[in-house]
């Protein structure tokens, strides 16, 4: 049970271990992925912060007890990252208004903080804005690849592992965010243990995320192999 509860608690660090692993040891050079790459870089030092202040909460100064900002900034290096890699790894017919999108994501996060949400606090506003934003991205690459007459087999594409992982991570996130605060604060223990419940679930998306995203750049190397070859 305590190694159960020992791999939940650090879930959000060892799971971009698998990635890292891959970037590591497998050292995939294509210039389509090192927006992966960076995501993974950044998403371990945020997500290490994030575990640290939660493991050792009593041993942190009082300015370093709160690892919500981590999580919000997690969610918009997430946005900006995962956009970038989908719009260049292909052309698209409209890429102006998907990134006109990006754009106004990025509008509705500074007007949400300044006039909404408090940036110490998860903002479920964030994580929503961070679900449609990044499906309707993730949906326009699926419509584009249906679509598409050229050579290239898409669906055995890197690239599409990395926008089914995306679509089963913010599916699931939307609605754990979307509750999260709600019964995160409520005295009623139903409540509470309903919000133990939405982390694990979150815990599990996010694994699910990152071995999609490993099996992407283990793929994005075999790739580039089969080209030297």
């Amino acid at each position: 049970m305590k190694l159960f509860q020992l791999i939940y608690d650090w879930a959000e660090l060892w799971a971009l271990l698998i990635p890292l692993g891959v970037i590591v040891f497998r050292k995939p050079n294509n210039r389509e992925a090192k927006w992966i790459i960076r995501y993974v870089y950044i998403g371990l030092i945020l997500n290490g912060f994030i575990i640290a202040v939660a493991q050792f909460y009593n041993a942190m100064p009082p300015w370093l007890k709160n690892n919500n900002i981590f999580y919000n900034i997690h969610s918009v290096c997430r946005v900006i990252l995962f956009s970038l890699f989908i719009l260049s790894v292909r052309t698209y017919k409209f890429a102006s208004i998907l990134k006109s999108l990006l754009v106004l994501y990025l509008i509705f996060v500074i007007i949400n903080f300044i006039f909404f949400d408090n940036i110490f606090f998860l903002s479920s506003n964030l994580y929503a804005a961070e679900s449609i934003a990044l499906l309707i991205i993730c949906l326009s690459y699926f419509f584009r690849t249906i679509l598409d007459e050229s050579s290239t087999h898409w669906l055995k594409h890197p690239s599409f592992l990395v926008c089914i992982g995306i679509c089963l991570y913010e599916v699931i996130t939307f609605f754990v965010f979307l509750f999260f605060n709600i019964i995160s604060y409520s005295n009623d223990p139903k409540d509470r243990a309903f919000a133990r419940i939405f982390l694990m679930i979150y815990s599990i998306s996010f694994v699910l995320l990152c071995v999609f995203i490993a099996i992407a750049l283990y793929k994005y190397r075999k790739k580039t192999e089969l080209k030297i070859n």
